[in-house]
């Protein structure tokens, strides 16, 4: 058990995936974190993790992580829609949509989730538009990103 606790802090890291769909004007987001990360997270903020994930899991605890996602993941000129939420033992991953989404030159991107809870995160963003993809790592430092489209 200890070792596990010593792994778990280890890394730093959460993966989302933003895909655009031109077809359908519409961009699919999921996030990737440590399951551990969102545990801390809500125990940080007195909530009790134990039926997280369960059928008895507070609505108040989606509340709370749709309210921090919605400070700390921010695509510039939209806001996405929160579709739910898998939590699993070790990863948890987030659902998103926006619709009506279009590609500008640029588009910034904020996400600095869980670099609250340590200035070692490391955010990557990988951005699909059709068949190409451009990758990012945000940290605390420079939590944003402006991805530039043709």
């Amino acid at each position: 058990m200890l070792l596990s606790l010593i792994f778990a802090h280890q890394f730093f890291i959460s993966t989302t995936d933003v895909q655009f769909k031109s077809k359908e004007n519409r961009a699919e987001i999921t996030i990737q974190v440590f399951t551990h990360d969102v545990n801390l997270l809500l125990e940080n903020a007195n909530y009790n993790t134990l039926h997280l994930g369960t059928e008895k899991e507070s609505d108040e605890i989606d509340i709370f992580l749709v309210n921090y996602l919605s400070d700390n993941f921010i695509i510039q000129d939209y806001i996405w829609k929160y579709i739910g939420k898998e939590v699993g033992l070790d990863y948890t991953i987030f659902f998103l949509e926006i619709e009506q989404f279009s590609l500008s030159p640029t588009i910034a991107i904020l996400n600095s989730i869980f670099m609250d809870l340590s200035s070692k995160q490391v955010n990557i963003v990988n951005f699909y538009n059709d068949d190409s993809v451009q990758s990012a790592s945000m940290t605390s430092g420079e939590p944003v990103f402006s991805f530039s489209f043709q």
